[in-house]
This record gives structure tokens, C-alpha cells and sequence, in this order.
């Protein structure tokens, strides 16, 4: 995973999440992914925070105004190691790539289901078992909704697509008919 420096970053701070446990790897991705919307939001943060212009104590004055004591100590940490290198707008990659990593070392896929109308409980019940069985991992289930599908669902995790909506059948169908009359 070596080389950029989103990956550096991100694999020191998955070993030191690890050595503190799973729930503390957990609750750091949370916080990168609060930090990252916070950051992505508020533009002006990184301004300040990679900025020549204001000093070191300035900026470590904001983010202990900021961030100390409403994150855990190693988000924390990366905030403050991430400004004091000039490196703040690495974050949301750092935030991704802990994410991925994160998910990949603990078995669990984050799976999108775009369909007509919203599913029922019981439906995401049903389907996040059915994921789970054919994927090997825990599902967190995104749902998205698309009435040009016309009907069925479609199912993407990373690079993999499942799609069994009417449309695409529909499609299917239309090219078959197009080669035959050809």
C-alpha cells in the first residue's frame, strides 16, 4: 500500500487504529468520514490550515479550538500531524483509503441497490442476507432510487454490477431484435 502519501498516511494510522482494537478502528473511520464532509464543506479550513501565512501556533490554536476533545486522540493526531507537514488537503483521500482498507481487513462490502421505490424492511432484510452469502462479507447497504429502471434492482459492489432491473432486459431485448432484423 506504500508510495503516495494518502497510502503512507493511511497505513500508519490503520496500525495504530488496529493496536487500539475494532471498535476504535471504527469509530476513527466515522470520524475521518465526519472530518472529510467538515473539510469538503468548509473549504476555507484548508486554506488556513496549509496556508505560509499563518503561523504554526495559530493553526494548531484552531484545530484544538476546532477538534480536541470531539474526536478520539489518534483523528486527533492526524489532524495535527496532517497541518503541522502542510498536508491538510490529503485528508479526504487519507479518509477514503482508511475506509477501503478499513472494510477490506474487517470483511465488510458496502453495496449499492438502486430500485424503483424504496424496499421494504424486510426486503433489505432478505437482501443483505443474500448479499452476504454471495459476497463473504457484511453488508452496508446503500439504497438509490431510479424510476427509469421501470422495475427489478440493481446491485454494484466496487467494480461488479448485478443488474436485473426491466430496463436492462428491455434493453437486451430491443439489441436482440435490432441483430435479427439486420
Amino acid at each position: 500500500m506504500t508510495g503516495s502519501v494518502e497510502n503512507v498516511y493511511t497505513e500508519a494510522l490503520l496500525e495504530i487504529a488496529e493496536e487500539e482494537g475494532s471498535e476504535a478502528a471504527a469509530e476513527i473511520n466515522g470520524e475521518l468520514a465526519a472530518l472529510s464532509r467538515i473539510f469538503s464543506e468548509n473549504t476555507e479550513l484548508y486554506a488556513v490550515l496549509d496556508s505560509p501565512i499563518i503561523t504554526d501556533e495559530e493553526k494548531k490554536d484552531l484545530l484544538r479550538e476546532l477538534f480536541e476533545g470531539k474526536i478520539s486522540r489518534t483523528s486527533y493526531g492526524l489532524l495535527y500531524v496532517l497541518t503541522e507537514n502542510g498536508r491538510c488537503r490529503y485528508l479526504e483521500a487519507v479518509a477514503a483509503k482508511f475506509k477501503e482498507e478499513y472494510y477490506s481487513l474487517h470483511g465488510i462490502a458496502e453495496v449499492t441497490v438502486t430500485t424503483v421505490k424504496p424496499l421494504s424492511d424486510g426486503q433489505k432484510q432478505r437482501l443483505t442476507e443474500k448479499l452476504k452469502k454471495l459476497y463473504g462479507r457484511e453488508i452496508i447497504l446503500t439504497e438509490k432510487i431510479d424510476a427509469s429502471l421501470v422495475g427489478g434492482v440493481a446491485v454494484s459492489y466496487g467494480d461488479s454490477m448485478l443488474d436485473g432491473s426491466v430496463r436492462t432486459k428491455l434493453d437486451g431485448m430491443k439489441k436482440q431484435i435490432k441483430n435479427m432484423i439486420s
